[in-house]
């Protein structure tokens, strides 16, 4: 029933999705087979999937590592804007150069960007006991308006016509397509090496096995030698990092500049596919595809049937809801209480 949970939410999803929007004047049966079919028999869409799919699954994978050691980040979102501002910065720098070595730098500034973002909450958690899902989801904020601050000062473009955006990436720092004629970057493979890797490490390694008793018993694994200090800097580290390598990989794949709109909420929905996976690095590859699913399906919603754009949102907030509610029935019995008698009170 564990496993069957997720199934069942998604599945509860489509069901009570249907009747929210037949209620609200749309056509709720229609809704449910655009978003959540057409994407997957329609050929032309299936590259769409896995553009939205693979920063959903990277993201996913560092909090589901995260979560297992029972640190509970929720500023992977400012981590994936990190990883994307610092990969960003070494594009600006390198503008004028060219070279196979350029694109790697910016990949290894985009996860040092999104792991420097990490320690801020693993520093003020060790150090001075604050909680670190006030401090990684303030952050959040906090990192969104300085690229806002950058984009309207010292990183505008200045042949850009005043609009507040960087100068087009060059072909040596984006990412390169799979095929001529689609818009499926090398993102997607790399997202799917680092779910597989990140299963591998943590079924089969020490590391794994440290962050999985930690979260689990913390008080066991200091009796194991494993530090519940060190295993929080690890996780939000390692959840960091696969954020701001997700931040990196988007901003030169297919945005290929930094934009205002570069903020899409992936960090956040990243929690989603993180439980709907079961913290479990391959089950995040099925969930992503899912909420990919749900993020291509409701733009083809929106087009066919006229569904309103937070249609998206409607569908990922009912699945999360599901989820846990489902969570809680497998995990606890439900119990009839029964009325205390007279005597029983007195």
């Amino acid at each position: 029933m564990l496993y069957a949970a997720p199934v069942a939410a998604v599945l509860l999803t489509m069901v009570l999705g249907a009747i929210i929007f037949s209620l609200m004047g749309y056509n709720g049966v229609g809704a449910v087979i655009e978003i959540f079919t057409r994407p997957i028999t329609n050929p032309l869409k299936w590259q769409d999937l896995g553009i939205k799919a693979a920063p959903l699954v990277v993201i996913g994978v560092g909090l589901s590592i995260a979560y297992r050691a029972n640190v509970w980040n929720i500023g992977a979102e400012g981590q994936y804007i990190a990883g994307a501002m610092a990969g960003t910065a070494v594009a600006l720098l390198t503008m004028s150069m060219e070279g196979p070595w350029i694109l790697p730098a910016m990949i290894v500034a985009g996860v040092l960007g999104g792991m420097a973002w990490g320690a801020i909450p693993a520093l003020l958690k060790t150090e001075f006991a604050v909680n670190e899902i006030l401090t990684s989801l303030m952050l959040n904020y906090a990192i969104v308006h300085l690229l806002y601050f950058l984009l309207r000062g010292p990183w505008r473009d200045p042949m850009g016509f005043s609009f507040p955006q960087t100068s087009l990436f060059t072909p040596s720092q984006s990412l390169p397509y799979l095929w001529q004629g689609t818009i499926m970057h090398w993102g997607v493979p790399i997202a799917v090496i680092v779910a597989l890797v990140a299963w591998f490490v943590m079924s089969r390694s020490v590391f794994g096995f440290q962050i999985k008793v930690v979260g689990a018993a913390p008080s066991a694994a200091r009796y194991g030698g494993f530090s519940t200090r060190n295993t929080v800097w690890l996780a939000l580290l390692v959840s960091g990092g696969l954020a701001g390598l997700a931040g990196i990989l988007e901003v030169a794949g297919p945005f290929r500049q930094m934009v205002p709109g570069f903020p899409t909420g992936y960090g956040f929905t990243a929690i989603i596919v993180a439980f709907l996976g079961r913290l479990n690095p391959l089950g995040v590859i099925v969930a992503g595809i899912v909420l990919a699913i749900t993020y291509v399906g409701g733009e083809v919603a929106q087009t066919t049937i006229g569904l309103p754009s937070a249609a998206t949102g409607i569908f990922q907030a009912m699945m999360l809801f599901l989820l846990l509610a489902g969570d809680i029935l497998v995990r606890y019995r439900l119990k009839a209480v029964r009325p205390a008698t007279a005597g029983e009170t007195a």
